[in-house]
C-alpha cells in the first residue's frame, strides 16, 4: 500500500486564554475552551473528554474570559408572579432542566451569550467600559460581575434569559484584571493592576477593605487571579509568582508561598475548597492542599457553610495551607485552569500559549500522566481531500487553502514486494499550493469541503453556505482561480420561518450532482448542483428526521415549499434544542443515503432520493450512553459508527439492523488497547480494494479493523511494530535455548562415548582416543566444572529433551498478548502522530496528514526560561 504522508499542512492552532465547566447544577456535563481568536470548542466531560463542536468567534475577534450561569432558584419577582406552590415548583423545575447559558469576552468590549444550538449569538451588549478582563457569575447564578479596562466593576442581570446592565462600581485607578463573588454573593473580590486586592460590598457598591501587595521593583505588582473558597478565605497569584492566602475578616495574608518562577495568571479550586491549583508563565501546576488538625481536609464529604463536616470543625482553627506537589503538563504558558465541579467526574482541565488541552483526575494529582488533545479540531475536520484530483483543503478561521499533493515514481509490484514497510519512495513532483482565499464573512467558518474532480468548493459561516468553482489552468493544475457561483444557495435549502440559514455539515455525493447540507437548525437538504455552470440550483427535499419534539414535528408537517420529510416525535424535552447540533455527517458511495448524528447521540438515515428515514438504535448499554465521534459508509454501504467509549459499531442500512459482527462484538470484545485509548477515532477511512475492512484513525493511530473476523483477545497487542519486536525477541530467546540445548546434547553425547570407549580398555592397556572425540575441556565445560555440575547435565538436559520448539513459541507469544494460531486484527499503527486526516485516494493509496508538534512550537512565542544549574 502506497501512502502519501503529508506534514505540509500549515495549521496554526490558536491559544488557549479561558476554560470554564458548566455548573453542576446543570444536566449538561460540558467544558467550554475559548480560544484567543473568539473561537468555544464544547467538549463532554462525561466518560472520555470528547470534542462535541466548535462555537466560531467573531473575524479579528478577541476572548479573554467564558463563565456559565445556570439559574435554579426563584428571583423575588418570579415569587409575586407565582402565588401557589405548585406553580412555583414547576417554575422550579423548568429552570432546573433548562440548559445553561454560556458568556464570553473580551478585548472588543462586547459581552456575548452564545447559542450553543445554532452556535450563534444570541444577545450582545456593550461592556460600557472599554476591554473586558475578567468575569464571574454569583453563586445564584442571576448577577454577571464584569471587570473592565476603565477601573470599574459592572453588573449586569441575567435572570430569566437576560442580558441586561444594571450598575457600576466606584471606579479605581487600573483596569481591573479579575474578580470574584463571596459565597453568599453579599462581596465582590478583585484584583487589578495597582498592587491591591479589594473587598467590595455588592450592596453599596463601595469597597470594603483593600489589601497592598508588595512590589518588586519600580513596578506595580500585577493581580491576575482571585478565588473565593467556600470558607470565604481569599486566594490570589499575582506577577510575582506568589499564591497567598488571606483572611476575610481581618484582611492580612494567612500564607504565602512562591508557587512559580514567574506570574500566577490562573487558580481554581474544588468544590470543597480543600485543594486549589495555580500556574502561570511558569508552565507547571502547583497543587495547594488544607491541613486541618494535622491531617489533609477532606474534599469528598463536607456540609455546613464553612464546607467540612462537624467532626473536622473542632480542627479548621488550626487549618494551615500546604504546597503538596506540582507538574509540568505544558511547554508555554498556562493560562486557563479548571477542576470540575461534577464530582463523579473530578477532572482538572489545562491550556494555554501551547495550544492543547490537557487533563487527568484531580484526585491522584500529582502523580498521574496528564492525557493530551490535540491541537487542533478532533471533529469536523478542518481538511477536506478531493480523491479524484489529488487535493487537499485546508479550513482555518476564515482562510481556506488549496495544495495538489505530491507524485512518486512507480514501482513494480516485484520491486514493491521487496520494500521494506516505512521505506520513502522517490518523489519526482512535490506538493504545491495553489491557492489561498480570505472569505469576506462576518464569523470564521463552521464547515468546508471539496468535491471529488476538485471542480467545486463549498464552504459556510453563520450566515449561509457559499459555493465556488476551482478553474484549472491545464491538467498539470499548475494555477487555479477560484470564483464564487451566484444564486446559491437557493430558496427552500431552509424553511422560511428558519432565521438562521448557517450549515454546520457539507458533503458533496460521488458523482457531483447533489449537495447536501446540515444546517445549525438541524435541516439535512438535498441541493440539486449539476447545473452549476449555468448557476441553476434546486432544493430537492428536506430532511428533519433531527426536529424530534413535537412543536418541531408539527411545524415542519406544514412546510410546503419543498417536499419536507418530518422527523418522528420521539418523545424529546423541548429543552433539548437549546444544544441540540448535527455533529457528524456521511454520505454513502453509491449516493443512495445520508447519515447524520447530533450531540443528543441520535443517529438519522436518510434517502437522498426519497423520503425514507432509519433512526438508528441507542448506543451503548444500560447507564453506559455514548455518542458517535464520526460516521463513514463502507464499501458495502454499511454504516460504521466509532464511539465516544471507543467501541465500533457497524449498521446494515438495507436490513435496519446492526449487523452480526457488531451485535456479538461491539460492545463487549473491543481489545483493551484500543478501547482504552485517551482521544477518541475522529474519522473511518475505506480501501475499495478491501471491501470488508475500514481503518479507524484519531490523533495518535491508525487501526485496521477486518469485519469479518472476531477482535481476537481482550489484551492483544495491537500495535503491529510492537507486535514484531516482541516475536524478534521471543523467537531469538527461543532460538538461543534451542542451541543451549543442543550443545548440551551434543556434550553429553561425547561424555557417553568416552565412557563407552574407556569401558573397553584393559588395564594395563593404551590406545588412541578417536579424533573425533576432543577430551580437553571447552571454555563451556570449564564453566559447568566451576559451577559444580560436571557431572550432571543428563539431569539438566531432561526439560529439553523431546521438546516442542514451536509451542514453546506459541505459548510465549500468547502470554505476550499475542495469539499465533488466529488472525490479527485490529491492526494498528502509531507511526503517524498528530494526524489530522486519512482517506483512500485510490485502491491501496492513502493519504495521511500530520501536524508535527515541532512544527506548532516554532510558531509559537518564545517559552518561560528556567535556569538548569548543573547541566
Amino acid at each position: 500500500m502506497q501512502v502519501h504522508r503529508c506534514r505540509f499542512v500549515d495549521y496554526v492552532p490558536q491559544s488557549i486564554n479561558a476554560i470554564e465547566f458548566a455548573p453542576s447544577t446543570s444536566a449538561y456535563p460540558y467544558a467550554a475552551v475559548g480560544r484567543a481568536n473568539g473561537d468555544i470548542e464544547l467538549w463532554r466531560t462525561k466518560g472520555n473528554l470528547v470534542h462535541e463542536k466548535t462555537i466560531p468567534g467573531i473575524v479579528n475577534g478577541s476572548l479573554e474570559t467564558l463563565t456559565w450561569a445556570h439559574q435554579t432558584q426563584l428571583t423575588q419577582d418570579d415569587l409575586e408572579i407565582f402565588d401557589t406552590p405548585k406553580e412555583r415548583a414547576d417554575a422550579k423545575a423548568r429552570l432546573a432542566e433548562s440548559a445553561p447559558r454560556l458568556f464570553s469576552a473580551g478585548l472588543n468590549a462586547v459581552i456575548i451569550e452564545w447559542d450553543l444550538a445554532r452556535l450563534v449569538p444570541k444577545t450582545a451588549v456593550d461592556s460600557y467600559g472599554g476591554a473586558v478582563w475578567c468575569m464571574a457569575t454569583n453563586h445564584a447564578q442571576t448577577k454577571l460581575a464584569v471587570g473592565t479596562e476603565d477601573g470599574h466593576i459592572r453588573i449586569f442581570d441575567i435572570t430569566n434569559g437576560a442580558l441586561v446592565y444594571k450598575s457600576c462600581f466606584n471606579k479605581v485607578n487600573s483596569r481591573i484584571l479579575s474578580v470574584a463573588w463571596s459565597q453568599d454573593d453579599k462581596t465582590i473580590v478583585t484584583g487589578s493592576a495597582d498592587s491591591c486586592v479589594r473587598i467590595w460590598d455588592a450592596a453599596t457598591r463601595n469597597v470594603a477593605a483593600r489589601m497592598t501587595l508588595p512590589k518588586e521593583g519600580r513596578d506595580s505588582t500585577l493581580v491576575w487571579s482571585v478565588i473565593v473558597l467556600k470558607s470565604g478565605t481569599i486566594v490570589s497569584g499575582d506577577s510575582r509568582g506568589r499564591v497567598s492566602f488571606w483572611d476575610p475578616v481581618m484582611h492580612v495574608i494567612e500564607q504565602e508561598f512562591r508557587a512559580l518562577g514567574a506570574d500566577v495568571l490562573c487558580l481554581t479550586a474544588d468544590e470543597a475548597g480543600h485543594t486549589v491549583f495555580a500556574s502561570g508563565v511558569d508552565p507547571k501546576i502547583t497543587q495547594f492542599k488544607l491541613l486541618a488538625g494535622g491531617s489533609v481536609a477532606d474534599s469528598a464529604h463536607h456540609n455546613g457553610s464553612n464546607g467540612v463536616s462537624g467532626k473536622k470543625k473542632l480542627h479548621m482553627r488550626y487549618k494551615k495551607w500546604q504546597l503538596a506537589g506540582f507538574r509540568r503538563y505544558h511547554t508555554h504558558d498556562v493560562r486557563a485552569i479548571a477542576v470540575s465541579s461534577h464530582l463523579e467526574n473530578d477532572l482538572i482541565i489545562s491550556g494555554g500559549t501551547d495550544t492543547q488541552v490537557a487533563y487527568c483526575q484531580a484526585q491522584p494529582f500529582p502523580n498521574e500522566n496528564p492525557h493530551r488533545q490535540p491541537c487542533f479540531p478532533p471533529l469536523n475536520s478542518v481538511i477536506s481531500v478531493a480523491s479524484e484530483a489529488k487535493l487537499i483543503l485546508q479550513r482555518q478561521g476564515n482562510t481556506l487553502k488549496l495544495w495538489a499533493l505530491g507524485k512518486a515514481e512507480p514501482v513494480s509490484r516485484l520491486l514493491a514486494d521487496q520494500m521494506e514497510s516505512g521505506q520513502a519512495l522517490q518523489v519526482y513532483q512535490r506538493q504545491r499550493d495553489l491557492v489561498r482565499m480570505e472569505l469576506k464573512t462576518k464569523t470564521n467558518l463552521l464547515c468546508s469541503t471539496i468535491s471529488p474532480s476538485g471542480n467545486l468548493i463549498a464552504a459556510s459561516d453563520a450566515e449561509g453556505p457559499k459555493l465556488y468553482s476551482a478553474i484549472y489552468a491545464d491538467d498539470s493544475r499548475s494555477t487555479v482561480r477560484v470564483r464564487r457561483i451566484g444564486e446559491f444557495p437557493p430558496p427552500g435549502f431552509v424553511p422560511d420561518f428558519s432565521e438562521n440559514h448557517g450549515a454546520v455539515q457539507m458533503c458533496f455525493t460521488a458523482d457531483e450532482t447533489k449537495l447536501v447540507i446540515a444546517t445549525v437548525e438541524g435541516f439535512v437538504s438535498i441541493v440539486d448542483i449539476s447545473g452549476w455552470r449555468s448557476k441553476q440550483f434546486t432544493t430537492i427535499r428536506r430532511h428533519c428526521g433531527h426536529r424530534t419534539t413535537e412543536s418541531e414535528v408539527e411545524t415542519d408537517a406544514g412546510s410546503s415549499d419543498v417536499p419536507t420529510h418530518p422527523g418522528l416525535a420521539r418523545h424529546q424535552a423541548a429543552v433539548a434544542v437549546e444544544t441540540r447540533t448535527i455533529t457528524s455527517m456521511a454520505v454513502s458511495i453509491d449516493g443512495d443515503y445520508v447519515a447524520t448524528s447530533d450531540s443528543t447521540g441520535s443517529i438519522i438515515v436518510s434517502q437522498i432520493s426519497g423520503e425514507q428515514q432509519v433512526v438508528v438504535p441507542q448506543l451503548g448499554q444500560g447507564e453506559k450512553s455514548e455518542w458517535p465521534t464520526a460516521l463513514s459508509f463502507d464499501e458495502r454501504a454499511r454504516l460504521v459508527i466509532p464511539t465516544s467509549l471507543n467501541h465500533l459499531y457497524v449498521f446494515d442500512v438495507a436490513e435496519n439492523a446492526f449487523t452480526e459482527w457488531s451485535q456479538r462484538h461491539s460492545f463487549v470484545d473491543i481489545p483493551h488497547t484500543y478501547n482504552q485509548m485517551s482521544d477518541c477515532v475522529g474519522g473511518i477511512a475505506t480501501n475499495p480494494e478491501e471491501p470488508e475492512c475500514v481503518y479507524a484513525y484519531s490523533a495518535s493511530h491508525i487501526t485496521r479493523v477486518d469485519l469479518t473476523l472476531p477482535p481476537g483477545p481482550k489484551r492483544a497487542v495491537l500495535n503491529v511494530h510492537k507486535r514484531k519486536q516482541i516475536e524478534h525477541e521471543i523467537i531469538a530467546k527461543v532460538v538461543e535455548e534451542k542451541e543451549e540445548a543442543d550443545r548440551r546434547s551434543e556434550k553429553q553425547a561425547r561424555r557417553k562415548r568416552r565412557q563407552s570407549v574407556g569401558a573397553q580398555i584393559n588395564g594395563h592397556a593404551v590406545m588412541d582416543v578417536d579424533k573425533e572425540v576432543d577430551d580437553t575441556p571447552s571454555i563451556g565445560e570449564k564453566a559447568d566444572a566451576i559451577n559444580g555440575d560436571d557431572c550432571d547435565d543428563a539431569d539438566a538436559d531432561e526439560p529439553y529433551k523431546g521438546k516442542d520448539w514451536e509451542s514453546t513459541v506459541i505459548a510465549r507469544l500468547r502470554e505476550a498478548g499475542i495469539n499465533a494460531e488466529s488472525p490479527h486484527n485490529f491492526r494498528m499503527t502509531q507511526r503517524y502522530q498528530n494526524l489530522m486526516h486519512a482517506s483512500f485516494i485510490d485502491k491501496n493509496t492513502m493519504v495521511v496528514i500530520e501536524r508535527p508538534w515541532i512544527d506548532v512550537a516554532a510558531t509559537l512565542p518564545s517559552a518561560y526560561h528556567r535556569h538548569k544549574y548543573g547541566a
